[in-house]
């Protein structure tokens, strides 16, 4: 098979050029937001960006794998249908902020905050409709070009901004610019590409079907959310806005180490399902020897990580952002978990036994809430990152055990715990 010209791989590699080049301005533009407005400040903006990364419980009730089976001939009319929904969904949320900061007492700082990540969060549902269909179509790279386009400005215009000495509220307004030219610059690329526009269409008997086949998707969903978010509002109302900006730079040293589980996720999952439609015992060979291979990466990256990390932070980051060296030390136990169980989602689609998964998320939520109840205000940050680790390993390893159908993928991320598979199972 050509790789060069597969659309699926060309797909990929477009998707993950993005992820690259989106973390390389992150890390060092963000490295440059964090030092210059210090822990207290980035820490208000953080914790805004904490409460408005909830959004998605209310925006995801229809979900993007739901909405392309339902792309045919008159394809338009789902994607107006859907960007109509997800529109009305933002500005809803966008309203409910700007009330809230009028009748709740919260800093101007805050509110301002808030108001612009929300304004930020309309204009990317702005053009939801054509990113899945592009998505769907393997035309990833249209919108590619255009978030890289813009994300270049706006980071480069956050820069300009910190040497003109702005306050913090310049990040999100500099966002909402970029926000906006994206969707003109998708929406015409649309165009172009299908001669269409989006329109404005309330289908109810659509809408309410792709909500029924979505159900058991969101709820799962909106479980996942709040237990991988709520840290970051605990902590804000436990210990304080600077500890939520060391805790937040914690996080984001921990997503350069996770960069690589998303493209493997999607790299494998194609060819283990040609697998596992032609030979279930040859499906768990490559099953059992992708998911070694990339163990032993974390297994071995996780540990150099931490100590690169030492030596590099002091270099990049001022001393009151120190304590994320150690919350991020805690943090790669969550990353490796996630690493060993990378390929679990994909098992789970194939042998079609994804409903139970649902519980092992509803288990994660409550498991990580009463730990950082309890571990806060023992350790601070710390018992934050350490509560995300416990719950990563009950959730993603231990968990799988007790559930029958997912015995198995317990038993081959056991497995490939052991290097010596890599040889045993050498082609």
């Amino acid at each position: 098979m050509n790789l060069k010209n597969n659309p699926v791989v060309k797909n990929i590699i477009w998707l993950v050029m993005d992820k690259f080049l989106m973390l390389f301005l992150q890390f060092f533009v963000g490295i440059k937001v964090a030092n210059y407005y210090g822990s207290e400040t980035y820490g208000v903006y953080a914790y805004a960006g904490a409460v408005v990364a909830f959004f998605p419980i209310v925006l995801e009730i229809i979900n993007p794998r739901v909405i392309k089976e339902y792309y045919g001939e008159d394809f338009n009319h789902v994607v107006s249908c859907v960007t109509t929904i997800r529109n009305i969904c933002s500005f809803v949320l966008l309203l409910g902020v700007i009330v809230y900061g009028m009748v709740f007492n919260i800093s101007r700082e805050l509110y301002y905050l808030l108001i612009l990540l929300s304004l930020d969060s309309f204009l990317i549902c702005w053009t939801f409709g054509i990113e899945n269909y592009f998505e769907f179509k393997l035309l990833s790279k249209k919108t590619v070009v255009a978030n890289n386009i813009v994300k270049v400005l706006a980071y480069i215009l956050q820069y300009i901004g910190i040497m003109l000495q702005f306050t913090i509220v310049i990040i999100p307004i500099i966002r909402v610019i970029g926000s906006l030219i994206r969707g003109i610059i998708l929406k015409r690329a649309y165009f172009k590409e299908y001669g269409e526009r989006i329109k404005f269409i309330l289908d109810k008997s659509l809408t309410f079907k792709m909500i029924g086949e979505s159900y058991y998707l969101w709820i799962s969903f909106v479980a996942f959310i709040i237990y991988t978010q709520i840290d970051k509002i605990m902590i804000g109302n436990m210990l304080g806005d600077r500890e939520v900006g060391i805790y937040t730079i914690g996080l984001q040293l921990s997503s350069i180490l996770a960069i690589l589980i998303g493209p493997f996720q999607n790299s494998i999952y194609p060819k283990l399902m040609e697998a596992y439609k032609r030979d279930y015992n040859e499906y768990k060979k490559i099953y059992l020897k992708s998911n070694t291979l990339f163990t032993q990466i974390y297994i071995l990256g996780g540990i150099l990580s931490i100590f690169v990390v030492k030596w590099l932070f002091p270099y990049l980051y001022s001393s009151e952002y120190r304590g994320a060296i150690l919350t991020y030390s805690i943090l790669t136990i969550s990353i490796f978990f996630k690493a060993n169980g990378a390929l679990q989602t994909g098992h789970m689609t194939l042998k079609k036994i994804t409903k139970k998964s649902f519980y092992k998320t509803l288990v994660g939520l409550i498991l990580n809430v009463s730990l950082n109840l309890y571990l806060i205000p023992k350790f601070k940050i710390d018992g934050a990152a350490l509560a995300t680790a416990i719950t990563q390993f009950v959730t993603l390893f231990l968990m799988d055990y007790f559930i029958p159908e997912y015995r198995e993928q317990f038993f081959i991320q056991v497995k490939s715990l052991n290097p010596l598979n890599l040889i045993k199972l050498k082609d």
